[in-house]
């Protein structure tokens, strides 16, 4: 008998179907979901080394000292965006070696101070401020970088590494975990969903939940007002942030 292929949307609608059985009467497969078993074959404690073709070749990102990773198939990795993070990075770290650097060397005259002294006390305060006010519009260059390339990797999926080790997998728009929470989902059935098992805010201003049977993995649900915008399987221990 000749095969048929169907595509993605066809097989998700008819994984809704209520039969959930194929023509032959077995059982259908479902949509993709992302679980305490993993998504693609990446299973939560898998390596970099171990993971062949699930991901794309080459990285992302390299920001805060983890790689991100798009799916294979997805997202193609930007040169150019790459040496911008390197660029960005190198430039905030500059200025704020530099700013503290200066802050610690400027003059206090104290009660017994010239003209003089007091002088140069607050041209090397203004310096070091200027040098401060530098940095801190470097370090949220960056920050915004980091915010755009979350969005990015959330758009087609992948995983994030520290060094060989699996920090997280980014679920894809389409994909849901198994109680069928993702993009687009209110907050408030994440809620109802989850607050019984342990669902909290997050520093970063997100919401996390325990993976069932995976002691320190979280789902972390980002939100955009009153939606979810995308969900992550993490393990908030494995720090990036050098």
């Amino acid at each position: 008998m000749r095969k048929v292929v169907l595509g993605a949307a066809l097989l998700v609608a008819l994984a809704a179907c209520s039969s959930g059985t194929d023509g032959a009467g077995a059982k259908a497969a479902g949509p993709e979901a992302l679980g305490p078993d993993g998504l693609r074959g990446l299973t939560l404690g898998v390596t970099k080394a171990s993971t062949g073709a699930k991901l794309a070749a080459q990285p992302m990102s390299g920001l805060d000292g983890c790689l991100s990773y798009a799916f294979a198939g997805g997202l193609a990795p930007d040169p150019a965006a790459l040496e911008a993070e390197q660029v960005a990075v190198a430039k905030a770290d500059d200025l704020n070696r530099k700013a503290q650097d200066a802050d610690s060397k400027i003059l206090d005259p104290g009660l017994h101070g010239t003209a003089e002294d007091y002088a140069k006390s607050a041209a090397e305060s203004a310096a070091a401020a200027k040098l401060s006010a530098q940095a801190a519009s470097a370090i949220t260059a960056v920050a915004e970088l980091r915010e755009a390339r979350a969005a990015e990797l959330a758009a087609t999926g992948g995983a994030v590494f520290r060094g060989d080790k699996l920090r997280a997998i980014v679920a894809p728009p389409q994909v849901k975990t198994p109680e069928g929470v993702g993009a687009g989902t209110p907050l408030a059935e994440v809620h109802r969903l989850y607050d019984a098992k342990g669902l909290k805010p997050t520093p970063a201003g997100h919401f996390a939940v325990p993976v069932p049977g995976h002691p320190g993995w979280a789902y972390d649900f980002t939100a955009d007002g009153p939606h979810v915008t995308y969900v992550v399987l993490v393990d908030p221990a494995l720090e990036c942030r050098a």
